[in-house]
């Protein structure tokens, strides 16, 4: 795994040795050795990066709480629980996905279960049987198996308002979603701040909504982005991909012959990404990771200062979260940085979903 990007945490310091997946949490990340042993990085204050012994399948890096999911079904979560999003409940599941302060499992019965902070109503599920379920910043969405999705949770920007029909595909992000069309079209919802929810026409095959933007693969392999786009994060270079991963302000691609490509804000490297052939890419707020040919994960970094760090961060049009903190009661972090932690969270979901959906369909 080769990871880039802003490094306060020592979030792209990958150890060596074969990965068979990795997944970007909140300056910090987890990669999923072929042994099935999980080995994290990174800012450690809640124990996100404790992972426990034991072989998993799958795992899902929140802002601060991780979940695997084991060879049995289990899951088991570390790191920060003041709201029990690390109390997995027990029983079988066969995916999981960590939001910002609440998880989200995918029973083996087809049922849906959420735990974690609950004050807008994202842990309360819908009964029925699902296909996939992505939770965002302080939402989630879920894919039944007849196609329709459905979404729980807070819900101010209308981002739990799915459309009607058949989808095979959906991508919760912090205020919006998108789901994909089984003909193939995408359809977007919730905030359209930066026309993050103006989706182009035509077939695509794939759709991963980042924070404030949102990018596909058409049926050609050409990759299309929309919404934000300051720092170009939007600007697709032309020719074909087999993926794409929407990070906060930047986006990497992963073209068909290995390598990586990322465009957008760089001030902190993360759309410098390193030569070679790769398998898998996700992006982070401000870094990503690559997974390579050779299982070895990679995360990179070029750190320039405060001063890079864009002025929306650093206060003064900070975009309201509508709550008191990242983490609430007890946080250690500043309120400046609540809308970025947010983010991230639901880009590293976003990333996830995106992927297992490709797996289903």
């Amino acid at each position: 795994v080769e990871c880039w990007g802003a490094n306060w945490g020592g979030q792209t310091d990958a150890p060596a040795g074969r990965f068979s997946a990795v997944s970007a949490g909140w300056r910090y990340t987890c990669g999923l050795r072929d042994s099935g042993a999980v080995e994290c990085w990174g800012d450690y204050d809640y124990g996100q990066t404790n992972a426990p012994d034991g072989r998993f399948s799958a795992i899902s890096a929140g802002i601060a709480h991780t979940c695997g999911l084991r060879g049995s079904g289990a899951v088991e979560c570390w790191g920060i629980n003041n709201y029990g999003q690390a109390d997995a409940p027990a029983g079988r599941f066969l995916t999981v996905s960590a939001g910002r302060l609440h998880t989200c499992g995918l029973r083996d019965t087809g049922g849906v279960e959420c735990w974690g902070r609950n004050r807008s109503g994202q842990t309360d599920a819908p009964g029925g049987r699902f296909s996939a379920v992505s939770a965002g910043s302080d939402h989630a969405c879920g894919l039944r198996e007849r196609g329709e999705i459905v979404c729980w949770g807070h819900g101010a920007a209308r981002q739990t308002d799915a459309p009607g029909g058949r989808f095979s595909a959906v991508s919760a992000g912090s205020d919006h979603a998108c789901g994909l069309r089984e003909r193939g079209e995408i359809v977007c919802w919730g905030s359209s701040r930066h026309n993050r929810t103006d989706a182009p026409g035509g077939h695509f095959k794939t759709i991963s909504a980042g924070g404030r933007h949102t990018c596909g693969l058409r049926e050609t392999g050409e990759s299309e982005c929309w919404g934000d786009n300051r720092y170009g994060q939007t600007d697709a270079p032309s020719g074909r991909f087999s993926a794409i991963s929407p990070g906060g302000q930047h986006t990497c691609g992963l073209r068909e012959g290995g390598e990586i490509e990322c465009w957008g804000y760089t001030f902190d490297g993360q759309a410098q990404p390193p030569a070679g052939k790769h398998t898998q890419v996700s992006s982070g707020a401000y870094h990503a990771c690559a997974l390579g040919e050779d299982g070895a994960v990679s995360c990179w970094i070029i750190y320039n200062g405060a001063a890079d760090v864009p002025a929306w961060l650093r206060g003064g049009g900070l975009p309201s979260t509508g709550t008191g903190g990242l983490l609430d009661r007890g946080s250690a972090l500043p309120v400046r940085m609540i809308a970025l932690v947010a983010l991230a969270a639901s880009v590293i979901v976003v990333v996830g979903l995106s992927a297992l959906a490709r797996r289903q369909s």
